[in-house]
């Protein structure tokens, strides 16, 4: 059980140039109860940290004056008396360099932007109490030093039978049991059994009295070896105390024809040693995870559990894309450095729950199943996964959606922001092959497949899917026929404007009804319009749909509707963006202030240079533009200044926790505040109650939608809607 805290109140020291993070920081630790002061750089979070001597030192790394990496070198040199206060360093999302230089300069523990606010409080509480008990083990560490320098081994004497003639415990682990012990793995032993054994407990009693079965046999055996012989024997054995494995040696000499003398020794650290020089034949040298020798192993013991256990696993085979060019452009330190920044992310893509974690004996010098090994990196660019106990086949699909997610974030190297894919075969246990080899040729060749279908792909070689995969084909046929048959639609959600109630504006979106299959859901054919590049002319006929539309209402209603369109990523970086909007505004006759263009953050900070060009451009043709999906992703101020757009829509995901929710209340009553300051109007997404309407219309939100205030509908809905009386219904 980690350390408690004390019951006086924690203060952390917050140091942030940027106020809305510092204002977000302080809003997450005052939900754990945590006090909190301010710093506005590294030069007044050093003096902070003298004067004040805070709990914790929480600090963004980029600031002005002196940035964070030198703060908390500050900060460690101005300790005493071994004090060592924990420094939480914010660093950017993929800066692994950042992170290293943050734990050289003394470092604690480190957060990634973007942040995952509502567990920041949490995160903090966490690395207190493992400080704290970090302080706690360390005292009592050179305390046990201390007395274990002056202790003797045990010693015991021994007859020719096996029977105890003295026996002196040292300090140490004795090595010795009394009946009642535990084997590896059989629990924890009763009190008696777990305590040193005293000498007239011992005397006069047989070994097998004293030690397991197995042991005893084995002392015996060694016993009469060594007075047949009159030379030295050692045993080596192990002992369980409550689950913990702790190792001995005992060296036996004769004292005579018919008595031996023994002496124990506790060689468990000799015995970690050991398993360490073992592991790093198992551990690949320039990532260090498990290399292709570890995972075939693992690979051979979970199949033979498989087996018996009648149970199912699947191998995921990776190869990045286009690696080949990144290190004949960059060179090969370029390559490596992204070979262990690939191999950093995917430790933190896999879940526990994809680990081989059980507590079966691997074999003799392996590495245990316990630790990472179901990752591998077989060699070059390839790695590999291996998911035990696999329930349903969607489990490893998703494993495979985590890892292509996660490798599509941009690595920096060298200062180079760098792009890569990766394609993923995946193989079946039993459905796929009953050995090792087939499993692992098998999910290779369904990779190279996945290579072959245009990259970032993740495919199964198991033939009991050939129809899904062909079910797959079959929806691309069909969306690529979609726009010419007149198959897409769209619909169109009501935007209300928090006080009034009255309709200010539609959001449009795409729906796709197929001639066989009906309603398609979007979270089905948007992200394979993406993956196939359909959704460039899809979002144009959209957005010329949907200007159309809104020229119409216009026209019948003498009043002005403003429409959001979404933008993908992938139509944000046409180069023929502005054309299309133009044209697209021109043959429709809508005003350019009656379209608004939402694009995620993501998309936004893809190419930020990039951006700012693109965003410039539509701006100047009038257009009104908006961040979709606000606070899950940078949430930076300093960004939003620097793209300068109108409005900020709340993501649905703080909007449906209200208003019970104390978390997602402070972080979308900042997210207002924070927007109300840069002269942006608010949106909130996803209002489903009355209750979050109320919460909001408090905060001072300006503009909302959801199903609570209108789902989305068709474009005669939309109209009856603004002809009932030129104004929506009221909202209360």
């Amino acid at each position: 059980m980690p350390a408690s805290l004390p019951h006086a109140r924690t203060t952390v020291l917050v140091a942030d140039d940027d106020p809305v993070m510092r204002l977000l920081m302080l809003e997450m630790l005052a939900q754990v109860g945590l006090d909190a002061i301010e710093a506005h750089d590294g030069i007044e979070a050093v003096a902070l940290a003298q004067s004040r001597r805070p709990d914790l030192v929480l600090m963004d790394v980029d600031m002005p004056r002196m940035d964070g990496f030198a703060a908390c070198a500050a900060i460690r040199r101005t300790e005493r008396d071994g004090a060592c206060v924990p420094v939480v360093m914010v660093t950017g999302s993929d800066d692994i360099e950042a992170v290293t230089h943050a734990y050289e300069v003394g470092a604690t523990d480190f957060v990634s932007k973007p942040i995952n606010w509502p567990i920041l409080g949490h995160r903090v509480l966490y690395v207190l109490r493992a400080s704290d008990a970090i302080a706690r083990l360390r005292i009592a560490d050179a305390q046990n030093r201390a007395v274990l320098a002056a202790i003797p081994d045990t010693f015991f004497r021994l007859d020719q039978d096996g029977f105890y003639l003295d026996y002196e415990p040292g300090h140490e682990r004795p090595g010795h049991e009394r009946p009642g012990h535990e084997r590896p793995g059989h629990g924890c032993p009763s009190l008696h059994a777990a305590a040193t054994p005293a000498a007239g407990q011992i005397i006069g009693k047989h070994i097998s009295d004293v030690l397991p079965t197995e042991i005893a046999s084995r002392m015996l055996e060694q016993m009469k070896a060594v007075l047949a012989t009159q030379q030295v024997r050692s045993v080596e054995y192990a002992l369980v105390d409550c689950g913990e494995v702790q190792h001995f040696e005992a060296r036996l000499v004769a004292t005579g024809a018919s008595q031996v003398l023994g002496l124990v020794r506790d060689i468990s650290e000799r015995k970690r040693a050991e398993e360490q020089i073992r592991r790093l034949a198992y551990c690949d040298s320039l990532t260090g995870i498990p290399n292709r020798q570890a995972f075939l192993e693992t690979l051979e013991r979970e199949l033979q559990r498989a087996k018996m256990g009648n149970k199912k696993f699947a191998v995921l085979f990776m190869d990045l894309d286009a690696f080949k060019r990144i290190n004949d452009t960059l060179g090969h330190n370029a390559g490596d450095q992204l070979l262990k920044m690939v191999s950093e992310r995917l430790r933190e893509t896999t879940r526990p729950s994809d680990l081989v974690s059980r507590g079966d004996s691997p074999a003799h010098g392996a590495p245990d199943a316990g630790g990472a090994s179901n990752l591998a990196r077989l060699g070059g660019d390839e790695f590999t996964i291996l998911i035990p106990d696999l329930e349903r086949v969607e489990h490893a699909l998703n494993v495979a959606h985590r890892v292509k997610e996660a490798m599509r974030r941009s690595f920096i190297i060298e200062g180079n922001e760098i792009f890569v894919t990766a394609s993923i075969g995946i193989s079946l246990f039993p459905e796929d092959g009953d050995d090792c080899g087939s499993l692992l040729k098998f999910a290779d060749t369904a990779m190279y497949h996945a290579k072959n279908c245009g990259k970032n792909n993740a495919k199964l070689y198991s033939s009991s899917l050939t129809m899904q995969i062909m079910s797959h084909v079959k929806l691309e046929v069909g969306l690529r026929k979609a726009l010419q048959n007149d198959e897409l639609y769209l619909m169109y959600q009501p935007q209300r404007d928090v006080r009034s109630g009255a309709i200010v504006g539609v959001e449009a979106l795409v729906r796709w009804r197929h001639p066989e299959r009906g309603l398609v859901a979007p979270t089905e054919f948007i992200p394979l319009a993406e993956e196939t590049g359909l959704i460039v002319p899809i979002g144009e006929w959209v957005l010329r749909t949907a200007c159309r539309q809104a020229r119409a209402w216009q026209r019948l209603t003498q009043r002005t509707l403003r429409v959001a369109v979404n933008l993908s990523a992938k139509q944000f970086k046409d180069e023929n963006l502005s054309q299309i909007v133009l044209s697209a505004l021109h043959d429709t006759g809508l005003e350019p202030r009656l379209l608004e263009l939402e694009l995620t953050e993501g998309t936004l900070m893809d190419d930020a240079r990039a951006t700012l060009v693109t965003l410039e451009q539509l701006r100047g043709i009038g257009v009104h533009l908006s961040i979709d999906d606000f606070g899950t992703g940078y949430s930076s101020m300093n960004y939003l200044k620097r793209f300068d757009v109108r409005a900020l829509k709340i993501d649905r995901s703080f909007i449906s926790g209200l208003p019970e929710d104390s978390e997602n209340a402070a972080i979308t009553r900042a997210i207002i505040a924070m927007a109300h300051g840069l002269k942006m109007v608010v949106v909130a997404e996803g209002v489903e109650t009355g209750a979050q309407l109320l919460m909001l219309e408090e905060y001072g939100c300006d503009m909302v939608q959801g199903y609570y205030l209108g789902h989305p509908s068709s474009a005669d809905a939309i109209t009856d809607m603004l002809q009932a009386a030129q104004l929506a219904l009221p909202l209360k």
